[in-house]
């Protein structure tokens, strides 16, 4: 089963999947996050996710791609607190 981690201290070694959140560069402009595949700061996957996506969407396609490759871990960098963990169409059952 795919982890949810929250801060960057509780990475494990290996491959990630990460999930950035971020605002627009404008007021009112869409969130978006995107996503990477990285190896102890390398990027073994750099084609798996080219463009910003919604961040439920994000979300979603980064934890299939993490059960899909079987990746451990998926990493939440959220430092704004725009999409937490009840906004989140999925939960870590782990944290419970």
């Amino acid at each position: 089963m795919t982890r949810i981690v929250e801060h960057r201290s509780a990475l494990p070694f290996g491959t990630v999947v990460e999930v950035h959140v971020h605002r627009g560069p404008v007021a009112g402009t869409p969130m978006l996050a995107t996503v990477n595949v990285t190896k102890f700061s390398s990027r073994p996957d750099p084609d798996s996710f080219v463009d910003p996506l919604p961040v439920a969407d994000a979300f979603l396609q980064a934890l299939a791609y993490a059960e899909r490759a079987g990746i451990a871990c998926v990493w939440i960098d959220d430092p704004d607190g725009h999409f937490p963990p009840e906004k989140r169409p999925m939960h870590d059952v782990t944290s419970s």
